[in-house]
C-alpha cells in the first residue's frame, strides 16, 4: 500500500487501484474503538484516475463544509491540490 497523504492511501491487485481511507473506529460501544482501519472508497483502471477520485472526493468535501465559500476560493483550493500531486513527481 502507498500513502498519498496521512489520509489517503492506494493499494493495487491484478484487476485495479483500489483507494482507502484511512480511519479511527469511533464507536465506544465497540471493542475495537480507538483502532485504525483502512476503508475502500474507489476502485479505479488505472492510477491517475484513482489520484483524480481523491481529487474529486476532497473537493467535494470542500464545498460541503458549512462554511461560505467563493468560486475563486474553491479554484485555488483544486490548484493546491493538482500541485500537491503534481509534486508527488508520479510516472504513469
Amino acid at each position: 500500500m502507498i500513502k498519498v497523504t496521512d489520509r489517503f492511501y492506494i493499494d493495487a491487485n491484478m484487476n485495479c487501484y483500489t483507494l482507502r481511507e484511512k480511519t479511527i473506529i469511533q464507536s465506544e460501544e465497540s471493542k475495537n474503538c480507538g483502532q485504525i482501519i483502512f476503508k475502500d472508497i474507489g476502485y479505479y483502471s488505472n492510477l491517475e484516475s484513482c489520484l483524480q477520485g481523491m481529487l474529486k472526493i476532497t473537493t467535494r468535501e470542500y464545498i460541503s463544509r458549512d462554511e461560505e465559500r467563493n468560486i475563486k476560493e474553491l479554484m485555488e483550493e483544486i490548484k493546491r491540490a493538482e500541485e500537491y500531486l503534481k509534486d508527488l513527481n508520479l510516472k504513469v
